[in-house]
């Protein structure tokens, strides 16, 4: 099984739209927020990490 790649704008479209800026700041402030993955000079995020944070956002566990 292939992993999926997303690019920012993809994940900032899966979380309901927040911004590029909001992502970075998210990564480096909230605990379980999917962190980038660098090929070359390009940032990604894997979509079963956005998934998994997706899930445990609707549970209520992501925010530490």
């Amino acid at each position: 099984m292939a992993c999926k790649l997303l690019t920012v704008d993809e994940l900032g479209a899966a979380l309901g739209g927040i911004s590029t800026p909001t992502i970075y700041r998210h990564i480096k402030s909230l605990p379980g927020f999917p962190q980038p993955v660098k090929i070359g000079a390009a940032t990604r995020f894997l979509q079963s990490d956005v998934e998994t944070y997706i899930e445990r956002l609707a549970h209520g566990e992501a925010r530490g």
